[in-house]
């Protein structure tokens, strides 16, 4: 079997002396030598219009988009599995450094690049469909490692990565997995489960209307059921009567509040919901930019990135969260 020697330094980059004293500890890291390759987790699907057809791959620990990162603070550290959002990993690399310095390993990487399918307009369900696939692979591939605590499994995502790990939420184990962290998760796509084992927290900015209707917010957004998929391997949830199949054209989704509201929590499952002042969709991404944009049928929310206060109350927010698990 083929090996791959991994050391990506881009994670361990700095720009200011002030990151530097904050990733003292970061830049202490074990390095990881030696992942098992999986060249036959990677399939060939295509793209079609705004779809991706055909079989989609898994999760290959030597594809060039993989960053697994371990602390040497202790013998087996928590780790988060990072699932990205439509843009592909850079969405994620900066929330993912900062969990890094709370001491978890991280593993993050693309899910397009593991399908070859270059980053471009895709609709949302596509690309719930590969972040999904590829991100349930990637925990079955840890929960076989010995240099992590996979009884401490997280699990943090971003718009369409914050769909995903809410379906996460109803096809893992809680002896595994103890939270799921969603970021400005959607209802328009592959939809959300019917079930949650998990505790979720979800975390919303109050200035986020990115794919919202003028005058609305991201949460509070209910799509035509035409543009949902209803996806095998994703756990029975909304989707199965709001899809481009079933569906009639006037019919909408539910909207994310709503579906917190409605969705039967098992094994001691809760869902906190957060809304942080002066921050749009993706608080780490960028600098605060409260703005639209028109895709030739009307202006719609386009607000983006947050304020420093605005990201350290999300830290806050998520330190609180995985203490009381």
């Amino acid at each position: 079997m083929n090996k791959k020697y991994f050391y990506n330094i881009s994670a361990l980059v700095v720009l200011s002396i002030f990151m530097l004293v904050n990733l003292s500890s970061v830049s202490n890291a074990e390095i990881l030598k030696n992942l098992d390759c999986n060249p036959q987790a990677i399939k060939s699907p295509i793209q079609k219009g705004l779809a991706i057809v055909g079989e989609l791959s898994g999760f290959d620990p030597c594809n060039s988009s993989v960053e697994l990162f371990r602390p040497n603070t202790t013998d087996n550290p928590p780790i988060v599995i990072v699932a990205h959002g439509g843009g592909g990993k850079r969405d994620a690399q900066n929330i993912t450094r900062e969990f890094q310095k709370l001491g978890f390993g991280t593993l993050i990487f693309d899910a397009y690049e593991m399908n070859g399918i270059p980053l471009g307009r895709i609709g949302n369900a596509s690309r719930q469909m590969m972040i999904l696939k590829t991100t349930h692979a990637a925990y079955e591939w840890i929960l076989k490692r010995s240099d992590f605590n996979t009884s401490a499994i997280y699990f943090y995502g971003i718009s369409n990565g914050a769909s995903v790990v809410i379906n996460i939420a109803g096809m893992v184990d809680k002896n595994h997995v103890k939270g799921i962290i969603s970021e400005a998760p959607t209802p328009t796509g592959i939809g959300y489960p019917n079930e949650i084992s998990i505790p979720i927290q979800i975390i919303f900015g109050e200035l986020d209307d990115l794919g919202a209707q003028a005058g609305k917010k991201r949460w509070e957004i209910k799509d035509l059921c035409r543009i949902s998929v209803s996806f095998d391997f994703a756990p029975q949830g909304t989707s199965e009567d709001c899809n481009y199949k079933t569906a009639d054209k006037i019919k909408r989704s539910i909207s994310t509040i709503d579906w917190t509201k409605s969705v039967t929590r098992t094994q001691n499952s809760f869902i906190d919901v957060i809304f942080i002042e002066d921050m749009a969709h993706g608080g780490f991404t960028k600098e605060l930019n409260v703005g639209t944009r028109d895709f030739g049928r009307g202006p719609i929310g386009w607000s983006e990135g947050g304020t420093t206060q605005s990201r350290n109350k999300m830290l806050d927010v998520i330190n609180k969260f995985i203490k009381k698990l």
